[in-house]
C-alpha cells in the first residue's frame, strides 16, 4: 500500500506531500537525501540499519514533521538512498496506527505518543 504523507521540517517551515510505501518490515521511515535536503532537514546523528538483503549500513537520521490520516508528530527518520520512500513501523506505532492485515488499511489502534 502507498500513502501520501505530509513531510516537513520540525518547525513546519517547509512541508510537502510525499508518497510512501507502507513497509511494516522496516523500522524507520526512510526518506531520500534529495527530499531531506529540499525540506532543510538537519542531520542529528547516525544509526545502523539492516537492509532486506541482510547487509548492515550506517545512515543519517533527522527529525521531521510527519502528518497523515489526521495525526501528526515530530519523529526520527532515516535519510538514505532507497528505491522509494518507506513508511516504517516506528512511525505507525508512534502515531498509534497499524495496518489491518485483513483490509490492508491503516487504522488507529490507540493514542498517538507525540502529537504536535
Amino acid at each position: 500500500m502507498r500513502i501520501n504523507v505530509s513531510l516537513g521540517s520540525p518547525e513546519k517551515s517547509k512541508i510537502k506531500s510525499v508518497r510512501f510505501l507502507v513497509d511494516t518490515g522496516s523500522w524507520y521511515m526512510v526518506v531520500p537525501p534529495e527530499v531531506a535536503k529540499e525540506l532543510g532537514l538537519k542531520n542529528i546523528g547516525k544509526t545502523k540499519v539492516m537492509l532486506a538483503d541482510k547487509r548492515q549500513v550506517e545512515v543519517d537520521v533527522s527529525a521531521a514533521y510527519i502528518g497523515f490520516v489526521g495525526r501528526e508528530a515530530i519523529l526520527t527518520i532515516a535519510v538514505m538512498d532507497a528505491p522509494e520512500p518507506l513508511l516504517g513501523a516506528s512511525t505507525l506505532e508512534a502515531l498509534g496506527l497499524s495496518v489491518n492485515p485483513k483490509t490492508g488499511e491503516i487504522e488507529p489502534i490507540g493514542p498517538a505518543l507525540l502529537m504536535v
